[in-house]
Formats: structure tokens, C-alpha cells, sequence
């Protein structure tokens, strides 16, 4: 059994806090909603505090995903629980402990008190709300069903938050494995290697190649560091500069799908998202070409960009969009089916976001592919480089015992 604390709401709309013991936290929720409680936060205790106590004040004026994920979830409860929206708001700006969303919800409040709608309100911080978002809440407040439409975008937040929290968490060793290897072989060029250079100066003797280029580029490395780096800062702007572009995110993007390995997965990724979202958006009640459009300003890929709008196109003039997603390489012979099925028997909402799963779990499956690979690979990389060093050290003193005494 764990320890959980809570932050509830009761009928009257009073806040109460307390600790639960439970299995899970699913438990812990249904546990709480026993005792006629609508639950808004629920954690272990100490799970925000300790080393990274620090990151709350750092963080302070900073606004995530997780922030809006949190919002959605609790206004949602809130409105399930049959609040008005200015009350559920007024009762968040209350539990909410971050300064800048606390600020945020407190002006959409205004707003709605001001006879404006949520999504007015919330239009105004784009960098919070995005597109799909703001729609989403549109929909949902011209269909009556606003308080559904928030617990499902807190639901397709928190499984984004999820994905991106796996990756990063297999990218922790490898990452770990190119930083140790890399101040290694820095160490090695800027300190070890120069030292056995005085040694081998003056000797009159011909070192073998391996020696002369490593000496060399130790050489370069000590004086000239500082043009590498100017370098370095020049080719990245520059590219960063030319991937900005329409023609160089359309390069990027062809390039990428056509990559050996990692080409399935950002096809994998890029179906997952086009089918969540425009998905998520049919279920809540939006138009198809209204939904296309919302998809289309929201993907930041240049090729899927100008799929989406083909198929927009299409489905203006009468055409499905199976059959023209049947002629684009990037989604799979799968996807396709399982759209057209849901095209012919009205549930294209249901087929999309079926699709949307089954990718999920295979870019979960490639990424573990991935990383299984990049891993070795890294060690191989790095194992060659330092022996590369070690051997040109050692060739150059074994090369000692001609020199004629």
C-alpha cells in the first residue's frame, strides 16, 4: 500500500486536503470519489520536493505542457461536478501554485466574466494554448459538452507528456555515454597527447603516420580551438537558418523519411499524430475540412503540411481521404485501410484513433530498437576514437627502439 495526498473538491465547493492509503493511484481516485469527493490533485508526498525542491521557484514564471494538461483535467472535474465555468475557474486560481499560470487563469476568468467564452479567453496565450487546443474548447462549448472535451484533452495531453517522458528517459544513458567519451577524448588531445609531443621533438626520427596525424591534430586543437568553435556557431545558425525555410523544412523532412533506419520511425511518429489529432478533433464535434485545417496549422512538418492540404483539397471536392493518402508513401498500407473502413461505415473518429494507438506502440517499439543500436554504437565510436589515440602513442614508443644508441 502507498501514501497519497490529495487536494479535493466538495459539493459546496470547498477545498479539502488529506492523505489516503491505496494500491495505485487509480485506486487512490476511486477511493476518494467514494467519500463524495471530486479529486484535482493526487501524489505521493515528497515527490516534488527534495534536491530539485529548487526547480519550483526557478520555474516560477515558466509554462509547460504539464501546466495545461493540469488546467484541463481540474476544469473539467470542476464542470463535471457541475460548477459554472466562472466558479471552477475562480476555485483554480486558488489551487493554482505557479505565479504566471495563476496570472493566466486569473485574466480568463475576467474574460469570461466579461461575457466572453473560454476559448476567447484562452485564445490570447497562444504560447499556452495551442491551436488544436483553442478549437477543441470551441467545439466544445458550441456542442454543450465543454467539461468532456477538457477531460479529453487532459487525457490526450498526459499521453504526449508520457511519450515524450520515455524518450528522454532512454536518451539519458546514451547522452551520459557521448559526454563522459567526449571530455575523455579532449582530455586525452589537450593535456596527455601534448606531453608525449616533447618527448618525440628533436629525436630525428621518422614517427609512423598515425602518430604525425594525431600529433598534428592535437596540435591544431590547442591553438586553434577557438576557430572550431566559430565554426561550429556559423554551420549550426546557418543550418538552423536554412531549416526555418519552407524549401529547407520540405529537404529536411523528404530526407528524413528516407533515412535507413530512423525513416520508419518519423513516419511511424508523424501518422500517430496525424491521426490523434484530427481524430480527437471529429470526436469533439468539429467539421472534417474545419478539422483538417486546425491539423494542418498545428503539425510543424513541411511534407505532412502539404499532405494535409491536399487532402483538405480533396475532401472539398467530394474525394475520400483514403484514397488520397492511398498514393503518399509516408502512411503505411494499415493506416490507409483502417481510414477507408472507418469512411464507409461512419465512425472515421473511432477508426482514426485506433490508428493513432497502434502507431504509438510501434514508435515505442522502434525508439527501444533505436536506442538499442545507439547505444553500441556510441561505444564503438568513442572505443575507436581513444584507440586510435593509444595505439598512435604507443606505436610512436615502440618506434624508440631503433633509434641507434
Amino acid at each position: 500500500m502507498e501514501t497519497y495526498s490529495y487536494e479535493a473538491i466538495k459539493k459546496d465547493g470547498n477545498v479539502v486536503t488529506g492523505s489516503i492509503e491505496a494500491e495505485s493511484e487509480q485506486n487512490a481516485v476511486e477511493r476518494i470519489q467514494e467519500m463524495d469527493f471530486y479529486p484535482l490533485k493526487i501524489e505521493k508526498p515528497g515527490e516534488s520536493e527534495g534536491l530539485f525542491s529548487f526547480r519550483k521557484s526557478f520555474f516560477d514564471n515558466k509554462t509547460g505542457e504539464h501546466d495545461t494538461m493540469v488546467f484541463s483535467y481540474q476544469l473539467g472535474v470542476l464542470l463535471e461536478a457541475g460548477f459554472p465555468l466562472d466558479k471552477g475557474l475562480a476555485i483554480l486560481v486558488d489551487l493554482t501554485e505557479k505565479k504566471k499560470m495563476k496570472e493566466i487563469i486569473k485574466d480568463v476568468l475576467s474574460s469570461v466574466r466579461g461575457g466572453k467564452s473560454l476559448s476567447d479567453g484562452i485564445s490570447k496565450y497562444p504560447e499556452v494554448f495551442t491551436l488544436l487546443y483553442i478549437n477543441m474548447v470551441k467545439a466544445g462549448e458550441s456542442g454543450g459538452f465543454l467539461e468532456d472535451t477538457l477531460v479529453r484533452l487532459a487525457a490526450y495531453l498526459e499521453d504526449s507528456q508520457r511519450m515524450k517522458g520515455e524518450v528522454k528517459s532512454a536518451l539519458v544513458y546514451p547522452a551520459l555515454l557521448a559526454v563522459v567519451g567526449g571530455i575523455a577524448i579532449t582530455v586525452l588531445l589537450f593535456f596527455v597527447v601534448p606531453r608525449f609531443s616533447s618527448i618525440f621533438s628533436g629525436m630525428g626520427q621518422a614517427l609512423p603516420l598515425s602518430t604525425v596525424l594525431l600529433l598534428a591534430l592535437s596540435s591544431a586543437a590547442r591553438s586553434y580551438w577557438w576557430a572550431f568553435f566559430i565554426m561550429a556557431f556559423a554551420v549550426f545558425f546557418a543550418a538552423r537558418s536554412y531549416i526555418r525555410s519552407s524549401a529547407g523544412k520540405r529537404y529536411i523532412d523528404d530526407l528524413k523519411y528516407r533515412l535507413p533506419l530512423a525513416g520508419k520511425l518519423f513516419k511511424e511518429i508523424a501518422v500517430a499524430q496525424f491521426a490523434r489529432t484530427l481524430g480527437t478533433l471529429l470526436h469533439n464535434g468539429v467539421p472534417l475540412l474545419s478539422a483538417l485545417h486546425i491539423v494542418k496549422g498545428t503539425t510543424s512538418s513541411g511534407s505532412m503540411t502539404g499532405i494535409i492540404g491536399e487532402v483538405a483539397e480533396g475532401v472539398r471536392k467530394g474525394n475520400s481521404i483514403s484514397g488520397i493518402l492511398k498514393a503518399k508513401s509516408v502512411f503505411p498500407k494499415f493506416a490507409v485501410h483502417m481510414i477507408k473502413v472507418g469512411e464507409e461505415t461512419g465512425r472515421l473518429n473511432e477508426m482514426l484513433i485506433k490508428v493513432a494507438d497502434r502507431f504509438d506502440i510501434e514508435v515505442k517499439g522502434s525508439v527501444k530498437k533505436m536506442l538499442s543500436l545507439l547505444e553500441p554504437a556510441l561505444i564503438l565510436i568513442m572505443g575507436l576514437a581513444v584507440g586510435f589515440i593509444v595505439i598512435s602513442m604507443l606505436l610512436a614508443i615502440f618506434s624508440l627502439n631503433d633509434l641507434p644508441f
